[in-house]
């Protein structure tokens, strides 16, 4: 990996905890995650919710692993970086049951680079509007000076999407220091097991035998220390098996995304890499949910969603999307795809996290030409000639004119939460296979 994007990477970690905090600014991610994470601070804010967020570094990472998987398409380079930290959440308000999660995870950043391209964020530019000068990164978020939007192409390297995975490994602490840990945690076991031998053995069923017998109350402390590490071991391993569990009907619907998405889209838009399409998706989803108008959204043509998203107040990406299939009708390539995520909601009275499958259909122009070379220039509608961000809405603030801006990139036509269909068909599946083992086992025994 790069200087520049490792250095991206890094910023990110350090603008991200500060996200939503009033007037914060995230520059290290690019266009559309920015927008997301400025929407969901304001949802936030309307639900006059206190949002904290901590992420304590938890190292050092070892060199070599900070760039886990690198993929390059016609452009661009996309990368996964990973580090591990303590991650804290706490959620408060008036009147609601105060919410705090924390755990161990791992933070994956997707950062997107140009392959070929020169490096112009600190190029002066003129402002066309009031003649101001300003660096070009400056102008990402419209000229300070006079308010005026620019289309300019990306300033890469950027972020394009980001998530947590369980550390279930332990790999960010020594690994004695998480069998202890686990340990820990299987006390009541280790101590219903010891209770249990000095019964068997001894006969002891009163809590007052044990004072009565020092010698044996210290022994049985002796003996849970002892098997402390030995019952933390086997609670870490049965843990890692219990995510594995949990993990592997993803990991068959993820599992030939990639290789679906290459050979299917190589025909339309052989630009793309899956992990790139995967991050554009999940950043308009977000704008989507969080959006409180999603009639003026120009990254949004379908149905009207009523209010399945209105209390949402944070969208997790779990890292996972499958392919489902890539279609091309009247010069628009359909890629339809199953996101899973972690949402977290405001019921009034309490926060309610839950891990929830969108299956979402997204289209692009295949007659767009993607140019790497840097372009900048004002934003105005066609009407009235004022200046407003085009990423935001479609329609200009000003005159209320709807401007049909040339748009090269993904639009969302569908979402529809479908985990209780995907349930529905594992458990068909589970019902069928335990069917046959069954017909199987009878059969062995002669009974059939």
């Amino acid at each position: 990996m790069t200087d520049n994007r490792e250095k991206t990477a890094s910023d990110f970690r350090e603008e991200i905890k500060h996200a939503f905090e009033p007037g914060a600014k995230v520059m290290s991610a690019d266009r559309e995650l920015r927008y997301c994470l400025e929407l969901q601070r304001n949802r936030i804010a309307k639900r006059n919710l206190k949002y904290k967020e901590e992420m304590v570094h938890k190292g050092p990472f070892p060199d070599g692993l900070k760039n886990v998987r690198s993929w390059r398409d016609v452009h661009y380079e996309t990368s996964w970086t990973v580090d591990y930290i303590d991650h804290n959440i706490t959620i408060q308000r008036d009147g609601l049951k105060t919410y705090k999660h924390g755990e161990r995870q791992a933070i994956y950043e997707t950062v997107v680079d140009v392959r070929d391209g020169e490096d112009v964020s600190g190029d002066d530019y003129c402002c066309p509007n009031c003649g101001a000068v300003s660096t070009i990164s400056e102008l990402q978020e419209g000229c300070r000076h006079c308010g005026t939007s620019f289309k300019m192409s990306e300033l890469y390297p950027k972020v394009a999407n980001y998530f947590f995975v369980y550390d279930v490994s332990g790999r960010a602490e020594h690994m004695w220091l998480t069998v202890l840990k686990y340990g820990v945690y299987s006390l009541p076991v280790n101590l219903i097991m010891c209770l249990y031998v000095l019964y068997t053995q001894y006969g002891m069923t009163s809590p007052v035998d044990y004072f009565l017998q020092p010698f044996m109350l210290i022994r049985m402390i002796m003996v849970m220390g002892a098997m402390l590490p030995i019952f933390g071991y086997f609670a870490w391993i049965f843990d890692a098996f219990r995510v594995a569990a949990k993990s592997t009907p993803v990991f068959f619907e993820v599992a030939n995304a990639r290789k679906k998405f290459a050979s299917r889209m190589s025909m339309f838009c052989p630009e793309f890499t899956f992990e790139s399409f995967a991050a554009r998706i999940v950043s308009l989803l977000k704008i989507v949910a969080y959006s409180d108008n999603r009639d003026d959204l120009p990254t949004y043509s379908g149905k009207d969603l009523g209010t399945v998203f209105d209390n949402v107040v944070d969208i997790s990406f779990l890292g996972s999307m499958s392919c489902k299939s890539v279609k091309e009708r009247n010069g628009i390539v359909y890629v339809t795809g199953d996101v899973y995520v972690k949402t977290t909601r405001d019921l009034g009275d309490r926060i309610k996290t839950k891990d929830e499958i969108y299956r979402v259909k997204a289209g692009r122009r295949i007659d767009s030409m993607f140019n790497t070379d840097f372009a900048i220039s004002k934003l105005q509608c066609n009407s009235c000639g004022a200046s407003f961000d085009a990423l935001k809405t479609k329609k200009c603030p000003f005159c209320g004119s709807e401007c049909n801006l040339e748009n090269n990139d993904w639009v969302i036509y569908d979402i529809r939460n479908v985990e209780l269909e995907l349930l529905i068909k594992r458990l068909i599946a589970a019902f069928v296979i335990l069917w046959l083992l069954l017909i199987a086992l009878l059969d062995v025994k002669g009974l059939i």
